[in-house]
């Protein structure tokens, strides 16, 4: 059973770790009018990473898993999918219109307002590492007013630890809203390949550029910041 002492301790190390590794992972150099991520490959690898900064790649579905259904039905999706992420150089979902979801605990939707969207797998070390760090960051103020941070949970499975995810959220004291996604259909209509994984959306509803991995929260603020520039 986590205690609120021990969710205190991991949040504390995760705070530490986090300050350790600073912010010079992810770049975002001014180019013209265009913001261009440039990020350190070494640092986050699609196929995994170190403790302080990887990421957990997308199993392979393999048809045995259960979900959790989300409450009043699965996330409506529309519009054209993005390309499965292949890294942030280069990205060819850049400039792309995102797809619109509309479900039981949040929307995506086309409504003048830039975001930052979070997908977390219950079962993913990174995401459990990162999920106390961006908490503590929002309990502290978070991001500007103007700019919305929405969580998805995804690649959701009965026989992995931490399900069902909604009461591994609830035991972080999760804050922002969460879209449920029991058939992994957002995650692959944003094109999905590793947890946790960062979708950067324009005012204009197009990607600003995606990432995946620890972000530190030096990293998650300059990011937000290219966003309301």
């Amino acid at each position: 059973m986590t205690t609120s002492k021990s969710r205190d301790s991991r949040r504390e190390a995760a705070r530490s770790r986090d300050r350790a590794t600073g912010g010079n992972r992810w770049l975002l150099p001014a180019i013209g009018a265009a913001i261009v991520i440039v990020a350190a490959i070494g640092a986050i690898a699609l196929s995994g990473g170190s403790p302080d900064g990887g990421s957990s790649a997308r199993p392979s579905p393999n048809g045995s898993a259960a979900a959790s259904v989300a409450p009043g039905g699965d996330p409506v999706i529309s519009g054209a999918a993005l390309a499965p992420f292949q890294g942030p150089t280069g990205d060819a979902a850049v400039g792309q219109a995102i797809p619109t979801v509309t479900a039981a605990g949040g929307s995506i939707a086309l409504d003048g307002r830039p975001k930052v969207l979070l997908f977390l797998a219950h079962w993913c070390n990174h995401c459990q590492n990162e999920v106390p760090v961006v908490q503590a960051w929002l309990d502290g103020g978070g991001p500007p007013a103007a700019v919305d941070l929405v969580s998805i949970s995804t690649g959701i499975d009965a026989s992995r630890p931490n399900y069902p995810p909604e009461d591994w959220l609830a035991r972080e004291s999760w804050t922002p809203p969460v879209i449920t996604d029991p058939t992994n259909a957002v995650a692959d209509a944003f094109g999905l390949t590793a947890f946790p994984y960062w979708v950067l959306v324009r005012s204009d509803g197009t990607v600003q550029g995606r990432l995946t991995g620890e972000l530190s929260i030096a990293d998650l603020e300059t990011v937000i910041a290219s966003l309301t520039r």
